[in-house]
């Protein structure tokens, strides 16, 4: 008797939790997001790609394998050249969003990462997406996302504001 109880409590327990983290996309989001700026700092691929939304690439023909390979060679060059992320700071979530059942939502963010005499400022954001109304959520980068190819990512995006980027590379110590 006391078994079962233990298993009850510990069930709804677990059940409460979920629904509490339900409640909140935009804080689940933010934690996945940190742990994505985590892994990028370590310039570890598979932890990156792990919380990347790789639908988007596998919709173009490229395939897990290859993302895994692109970033590991990328992260290697970076590592071999002394590259370092001096900052990255994530902004405040923008609100969720449904399209076509899945919820998006835009982080913004800031980094310096310094590497090779080269300084690269950039200041832009990270779309999440999730399948599980916002309890787990998957990223893009969205340094190069525009007006004219977000629908790449969100179809049926209404072609509301972006956050803004910008990149700037200086040469420096």
């Amino acid at each position: 008797m006391r078994h079962q109880y233990i298993l009850f409590l510990a069930l709804t327990l677990t059940l409460s939790a979920l629904a509490i983290g339900a409640e909140d996309p935009s804080a689940n989001a933010t934690h996945d997001a940190t742990r994505l700026v985590v892994c990028m700092k370590a310039f570890d691929a598979a932890c990156v790609n792990s919380l990347t939304y790789t639908k988007v690439f596998e919709d173009r023909g490229v395939s897990r394998d290859q993302l895994d390979q692109q970033l590991g060679g990328m992260y290697k060059q970076m590592k071999g050249a002394g590259a370092r992320y001096s900052r990255f700071d994530l902004g405040a979530p923008w609100p969720p969003f449904m399209s076509r059942d899945l919820t998006y939502l835009f982080i913004p963010y800031d980094m310096v990462l310094k590497g090779g005499g080269r300084y690269v400022t950039a200041k832009s954001f990270f779309i999440g997406v999730s399948s599980d109304s916002g309890i787990s959520w998957k990223f893009v980068d969205g340094q190069k996302v525009t007006q004219d190819n977000i629908a790449m990512i969100i179809p049926g995006y209404s072609g509301g504001a972006l956050p803004p980027t910008s990149v700037n590379q200086t040469a420096g110590q």
